[in-house]
């Protein structure tokens, strides 16, 4: 009676190749894709204006006079920012850079919000 001595040849190859699967698995993307984030707010006046979504803002958001300029790492997919003040004659100019090029440049008085910004 002949015996078949083929499998237990192949079962170090499938040993081997589980390992290589588990190895190659093991070195997929383990650090994070972070984005360098710049945010640089502008107002025209002394009055005080409050900013929301920033890094480290946390709900009641960072009140500056004048301008704010901020650099930061992200990992998520996106954010958004506000900026309000009381007095309706005040210029609010909100520019984002993400990675160095610039994202957002935008401008309105009293009451100013960038949009969702995806930072892909």
């Amino acid at each position: 009676m002949k015996r078949n001595r083929t499998t237990p040849k192949r079962i170090p190859v499938y040993i081997i190749m589980l390992f290589g699967l588990f190895i190659c698995h093991a070195c997929t993307k383990d650090t994070p894709n972070l984005n360098m984030v710049r945010v640089q707010v502008e107002a025209n006046s002394d009055e005080p204006v409050r900013i929301y979504g920033i890094k480290d803002s946390g709900e009641s958001g960072v009140v500056i006079k004048k301008n704010y300029d901020n650099t930061f790492e992200i990992e998520n997919d996106g954010f958004s920012i506000d900026a309000r003040c009381k007095d309706e004659n005040t210029l609010i100019t909100i520019k984002v850079w993400i990675n160095g090029k610039l994202r957002i440049n935008i401008s309105d008085n009293k009451y100013l919000t960038s949009g969702y910004i995806p930072l892909s």
